[in-house]
């Protein structure tokens, strides 16, 4: 008897630490939760030039017909980025698939090419940036803004 709980007891300790584990069936952290609950929208992006953070109308490089594109992240690092109704060029795909995730302990997203460091993620705001060396040396930070 006393071996047959024991092993009950080792099977149920051996399925837990396998389902806790398992990053499907793990809870989804909040900013996972944020990110994926409904399709985002450009805002506004572009150069920071005077490193105030925040993109002022004289540095925004939003193209209007970039305002109606929107992109949906699912929980299993994926998502899909969806052109709206007016193209930027008559090339443009009307969707895209995409895959991203989270790095340095949720404080950077991976869209793009390279993990973006998170200024701020809630209920309706996305806003992320990246720094890069100009054609003088200086380092700029480039802002992109999203909303739902």
């Amino acid at each position: 008897m006393k071996t047959t709980l024991m092993k009950l007891l080792v099977v149920s300790l051996f399925a837990a630490g396998f389902a806790s584990c398992n990053k499907e069936g793990a809870n989804p952290s909040p900013s996972a939760i944020f990110l994926t609950q409904q399709a985002w929208k450009f805002e506004i992006y572009g150069l920071d030039e005077n490193n105030n953070g925040v993109i002022e109308a004289s540095e925004n490089a939003m193209q209007s017909c970039e305002s109606d594109d929107a992109f949906t992240f699912y929980l299993n690092g994926t998502g899909i980025y969806q052109s709206g109704a007016v193209k930027c060029t008559v090339d443009d795909p009307t969707s895209l698939n995409l895959s991203w995730h989270f790095t340095n302990n949720e404080t950077e997203l991976q869209i793009f090419t390279a993990p973006e460091k998170i200024s701020k993620l809630d209920e309706t705001t996305l806003e992320i940036y990246y720094l890069e060396l100009n054609s003088q040396g200086q380092q700029v930070k480039y802002i992109r803004r999203f909303h739902h």
